[in-house]
């Protein structure tokens, strides 16, 4: 496709409608406190980072099951919940708010699980890392195949993680050269599919900064700053794991369009029992 000029003139009537209505903020991600800082917009894309262990996939599975409940339907590449029935498990979870396995919680009811299943199936596909190519344009393709089939107005992918995929960089680019290029295809896609992509990606080296590992930014992951250009929003998941505090702070270090949230640091506090993440109404968002 050659690139072409779009006359502004014709604009005016969506330009009109912008400035009547405003600029539409993107869908509640289900935390009030969060919601300042980053909401979710169809055709974008996000970069979720934070060091092994933070909580990344599990933060990023609850905001999916909170948007879930605004209609959403997910495509989920995710190497690192396998096998996926195990990956639903965590889902149910969080959907329901009891836990899955036994303990000393009430667990999940067996005579409800058919019909929790049968509601996760309308929201959630499930990749299985054991079912095809795992490229970047096998996965694009799958989730266009799926969204076709069963998408609705409101659809997301992730690719969680950007480590596990098969890189088959051609010889003559840097990795940096093939990172660039690979995000900018994914960000297209997004924009023309309207479809909003989170790609988790983990930092290339864990240097710790005074004994204590520092909080983790979009260039610190293998392929440097296209991480941060290239994103529409950038997420840090962030947790002291050296301690026994639920406490997980969420960096959002970047966001391209104001109307959609701003920068900031937002604590969760996480329930280890059931998955899900709650406001923590006794601290206040920080702007950062």
């Amino acid at each position: 496709m050659s690139a072409k000029i779009v006359p502004i003139a014709p604009l005016l009537n969506r330009v009109t409608t912008l400035w009547d209505r405003g600029l539409p903020r993107g869908f509640s991600t289900g935390w009030k406190t969060l919601d300042p800082h980053y909401t979710v917009a169809p055709g974008q894309l996000t970069v979720v980072t934070g060091w092994p262990g933070s909580g990344k996939s599990e933060w990023l599975d609850a905001l999916l099951v909170n948007l879930s409940r605004d209609d959403w339907k997910f495509a989920v590449f995710s190497f690192e919940n396998q096998p996926v029935e195990l990956h639903a498990t965590k889902l149910l979870e969080k959907i329901s708010g009891q836990p899955f396995g036994a303990g000393p919680t009430d667990r999940i009811p067996k005579d409800r699980l058919p019909a929790m299943v049968t509601d996760l199936t309308q929201s959630f596909g499930l990749f299985s890392a054991a079912s095809g190519g795992t490229d970047i344009d096998s996965i694009l393709n799958a989730a266009t195949d799926w969204f076709n089939a069963y998408g609705s107005n409101h659809c997301g992918l992730v690719i969680d993680p950007w480590n596990e995929l098969e890189h088959r960089r051609p010889s003559n680019l840097s990795e940096t050269e093939y990172v660039s290029q690979t995000l900018s295809v994914v960000r297209q896609w997004a924009r023309d599919s309207k479809v909003h992509v989170w790609i988790v990606a983990h930092p290339q080296k864990m240097r710790r900064e005074d004994g204590k590992l520092p909080i983790p930014r979009p260039d610190m992951i293998s392929g440097s700053q296209h991480w941060w250009n290239k994103a529409d929003c950038c997420v840090t998941v962030w947790r002291d794991m050296e301690s026994q505090s639920q406490d997980v702070d969420i960096y959002i270090q970047k966001v391209r369009f104001k109307h959609i949230g701003r920068q900031g640091l937002v604590t969760l506090t996480y329930d280890r029992v059931t998955g899900r993440y709650y406001d923590k109404w006794d601290s206040l968002s920080r702007v950062i």
